[in-house]
């Protein structure tokens, strides 16, 4: 039995060599909210979007995208389709190299079929295995966990703003592999509460995420407690925590939206951290992913 995880791409989609298998473990997850019965959610997104054209008609907006754009740094639906263009011609070109990549792998092995959706995070491997001789996996001792977060995340933050970590035992935790550290200005001053939750739990959603605890407010004198929430595999008791390539990008992303809340300086908490346009809430993120390749990291 193969579970469906709650995220749009299912892991085991690139190590299943059976076809028949990754096209029904494919539909499986991409049908699940439309099966009918209690969770079929296909009603509850139709009346979403009928309740936010109402919304949008009711304010004076032609659409609910053009009210929903207003306040980000897009501002107009006319932006956000002419960057949408400007990226469909390359994107689709990239698609179709990819594709007859897979193609040709596929055809190498006489597999008698044409690429689709099912076969290409399976096949995608393979392309890059030719052409790199590189397996992914034999990076994977090189990126433990402790190191990837500590010596590599911390450390780019200590070397860009001069702030420090250290790791408290004394705040009690809803699961025993949730981390606390404090962190403090160059100066030494307290800056913020830092939470990392990162072993996936049947309990607990999928993905990767940022969250905010306490948001930092001058007029409250509050200082900000930020959580980063991952969902690596946790480990058998006594051996070390190995991440891919992906997982450490995804490491240093999520402390990226992180240090968006400890740096925050705001009066009011409405503003505080990552409560800033949608559009524009990923960019720390981003950047920060730059340094996991930074030499000096």
């Amino acid at each position: 039995v193969i579970p469906v995880v709650n995220t749009t791409q299912q892991p085991p989609m690139s190590q299943l060599s059976t076809r028949g298998t990754r096209e029904k473990l494919l539909n499986t997850s991409m049908i699940r909210g439309a099966r009918g019965g209690e969770f079929d959610n296909r009603n509850v997104v139709l009346q979403l979007a009928k309740l936010r054209a109402e919304r949008a008609e009711l304010l004076g907006y032609d659409s609910y995208a053009a009210y929903s754009l207003e306040d980000q740094t897009a501002k107009d639906t006319a932006s956000v389709n002419k960057l949408l263009g400007d990226l469909t011609a390359p994107a689709v070109r990239n698609a179709k190299k990819e594709a007859a990549e897979i193609q040709a792998v596929i055809d190498a092995e006489k597999g008698g079929f044409q690429v689709a959706a099912q076969d290409w995070n399976y096949y995608s491997d393979k392309v890059r295995t030719a052409k790199y001789a590189f397996d992914a996996n034999q990076l994977k001792p090189y990126f433990e966990f402790n190191n990837v977060l500590e010596k590599g995340a911390f450390f780019a933050a200590t070397q860009l703003w001069g702030i420090t970590f250290k790791q408290r035992t004394d705040l009690p935790t809803y699961d025993p592999d949730v981390r606390v550290y404090d962190v403090f200005e160059e100066n030494g001053e307290h800056l913020a509460i830092f939470v990392i939750d990162p072993y996936a739990r049947s309990n607990k959603r999928g993905g990767a995420w940022m969250s905010s605890l306490v948001d930092q407010s001058f007029l409250l004198n509050q200082k900000p407690v930020i959580t980063n929430n991952l969902n690596l595999t946790k480990p058998a008791a006594g051996e070390p925590t190995l991440l891919t390539w992906d997982e450490v990008r995804t490491t240093f992303h999520e402390l990226g939206h992180a240090t968006h809340g400890w740096f925050s300086k705001v009066k009011y908490p409405r503003f505080s951290g990552t409560n800033v346009p949608r559009d524009y809430v990923e960019l720390p993120s981003q950047v920060y992913e730059m340094w996991m390749a930074w030499p000096e990291v």
